[in-house]
């Protein structure tokens, strides 16, 4: 359901494009009785169904995302995965207290609602693919610069090839080569960002490479010139620790 439909939204839950929800983002970081708004909001269809006007946020989205306008941190994490025909998802939450606000990209739009600020932990863990199991270390200590790249601008097709090169080298029966020729990995990006007087600035992040045996932390930064820098023994390592640890790191991120 979109803002677009006639049947109502519910007040728990707002659906929208991926437009509007660039737009409601955007009007997030406006202060109520601001008289600005950009022209991506004037042009998304926003202020027609009541949900934008000249002082920003209105009805359902002021009372659905008015939480975010306080907080100065939010938290986006991306899911890039070419299992059943490619999947590429993202999350976003403004922690704040005794409500957060959580913004979730599904086939039918994007989806903007309330949690409780206890949930977030769980979202999170969710989210970033965390389960119970232990790892199943059979493959490279390291991972391609030119993987990284690729997953990052999602392009899977790119990135597919890379793993299949990496898995030709064998050995061909481990579960690592096996998981990534048949395309049963994810990529998982956590990154946390900082609401600065120049404005949302990156403090932190976790990626990590999963497979149905594995879940491997990616030791690589987000600077994509550093990143290229990265080839041959310099490549980005893989690190495999308890998913306890994993958790301990994404938790630091949510703490700041």
């Amino acid at each position: 359901m979109t803002v677009e439909e006639s049947t109502p939204m519910s007040p728990e839950e707002l659906v929208v494009s991926v437009e509007q929800a660039d737009a409601l983002i955007d009007l997030i970081g406006i202060e109520a009785g601001s008289s600005r708004m950009s022209s991506v909001a004037l042009a998304s269809g926003l202020v027609g169904a009541g949900l934008a006007g000249i002082n920003g946020l209105t009805g359902d989205a002021e009372a659905i995302l008015g939480p975010a306008r306080t907080v100065d941190s939010r938290i986006t994490v991306r899911v890039v995965s070419p299992w059943e025909g490619g999947e590429i998802r993202e999350v976003r939450i403004w922690p704040s207290q005794p409500r957060s606000v959580a913004m979730r990209t599904e086939v039918d739009g994007v989806h903007f609602m309330q949690v409780d600020y206890c949930e977030v932990p769980h979202i999170l863990a969710m989210e970033n693919l965390l389960a119970a199991g232990a790892s199943v270390v059979d493959g490279p200590p390291f991972i391609p610069a030119e993987f990284l790249q690729a997953v990052r601008a999602l392009d899977l097709e790119g990135a597919q090839a890379v793993l299949i090169d990496l898995a030709a080298h064998g050995p061909s029966n481990s579960h690592f080569s096996q998981d990534c020729w048949y395309k049963r990995w994810s990529f998982v990006q956590c990154v946390r960002e900082d609401n600065t007087s120049d404005g949302w600035k990156e403090s932190g992040h976790v990626e990590c490479f999963v497979t149905d045996h594995l879940h491997a932390l990616i030791h690589a930064p987000l600077d994509p010139d550093a990143l290229a820098d990265m080839q041959g023994q310099d490549a980005p390592t893989l690190d495999v620790p308890p998913r306890t640890a994993l958790w301990a790191l994404i938790m630091a991120l949510f703490a700041g």
